[in-house]
């Protein structure tokens, strides 16, 4: 029967080596180079005439001792192949991820390899994408959900005032305008009105802060912020000869937004001069240091303090642990909101007429 299997001479060979797309090498059983093709010389930036007779290890000295060095020589050994994925070589002109395949030809061995940078790039793109979409994901869900306890609040608190209002005037009508009992109704009517206003004015304020969250963000020096805020306040301070002890030292400034810092600051002073304690002068402790590779604001006081389990309520809109001084409880929910807006968190340690601590861990 006459042999079908098409003859290749050694020209066409050579042809279909030199002008493969992927690098080639071929090398003996000392691992010298016996040949290699156009594309290993283009992608490793030698010369042809620097391979051929040269050892391996004296082209790729990283190699020796490798897993990878060892399976090349096993090969020559059992003549069964074996591959290496994600490989990385780093060229004159660049970064190349690809894949490695040896096998024996003969009395030699021969490595192909197939560059998948781009394939991997592509993919690392796809991943990061989609990491990003996650994100953004999550982020709408907080906002949401934000919204929803936000609707809900503000729709709670103001049915109150509204239901008590309601009531108030109907019995107005009902009463006559001469008799003693029409001026404490229409007193009353003043006061929840009054709640009314300053509710919807405090809901104005939260939303205009939520919806021009900016991302601008400048070095802030901690001092600085804190200057400007005891300056505002410096009414309060002198009078209940407030004690304020500051250490910005082992972090002294920050990259933040200049009006959310603020923001921060100014509530959390404003909070522990509202609720100072009576019997005692206020002390305000007010540090920065870095805690596991993340800056970290301690802001303590020995006022009144509240109930610890109470802790995870405090900043809700609206809520209040004391009630004997005014305030509309939005300067803690806005402290959280804004900490949150920016990845960090907010956590609050406090005991009944001991004082409270807040700890702040910024992004």
């Amino acid at each position: 029967m006459k042999n079908l299997t098409p003859q290749i001479d050694n020209d066409l060979k050579g042809a279909f080596f030199e002008n493969a797309y992927s690098p080639f090498v071929i090398l003996n059983r000392d691992m010298d180079f016996v040949d290699v093709n156009q594309a290993a010389v283009t992608t490793i930036g030698v010369g042809k005439e620097n391979f051929i007779g040269k050892n391996i290890l004296d082209i790729f000295p990283y190699l020796e001792g490798t897993e990878r060095y060892n399976s090349y020589k096993d090969v020559m050994k059992t003549g069964i192949s074996t591959g290496f994925d994600e490989l990385m070589f780093k060229g004159e002109n660049a970064e190349i991820r690809f894949m490695s395949r040896a096998f024996k030809i003969g009395d030699y061995l021969g490595i192909t390899t197939l560059d998948v940078t781009n394939v991997i790039n592509t993919i690392e793109k796809l991943k990061t994408a989609q990491t990003s979409l996650k994100e953004v994901n999550e982020n709408l869900q907080r906002k949401n959900k934000e919204l929803e306890d936000f609707s809900y609040v503000a729709a709670h608190d103001l049915r109150a005032p509204l239901t008590n209002l309601k009531s108030l005037l109907q019995m107005a009508l009902n009463s006559n305008p001469s008799s003693n009992d029409f001026v404490p109704i229409v007193e009353k009517m003043k006061v929840v009105t009054k709640v009314m206003c300053d509710k919807i004015r405090a809901l104005n304020e939260v939303i205009a802060i939520k919806s021009n969250f900016s991302e601008d963000k400048e070095e802030m020096v901690f001092s600085e912020v804190m200057s400007k805020i005891k300056l505002s306040y410096s009414k309060e301070i002198i009078e209940g000869r407030t004690i304020i002890k500051e250490d910005f030292s082992s972090s002294p400034t920050i990259n933040y937004n200049p009006v959310q810092l603020q923001s921060i600051l100014q509530n959390l002073m404003s909070n522990a001069l509202k609720y100072r304690h009576p019997k005692r002068k206020l002390s305000i402790k007010i540090t920065t240091k870095e805690i596991d590779g993340k800056l970290t604001l301690t802001f303590k006081d020995n006022g009144l303090g509240f109930e610890q389990n109470l802790a995870d309520k405090i900043f809700r809109l609206f809520k209040r642990m004391h009630t004997h001084v005014e305030g509309l409880g939005i300067g803690l929910y806005i402290i959280h909101s804004i900490i949150n807006r920016n990845g960090g968190n907010i956590n609050v340690n406090s005991k009944v007429n001991k004082g409270t601590e807040f700890v702040i861990q910024f992004k």
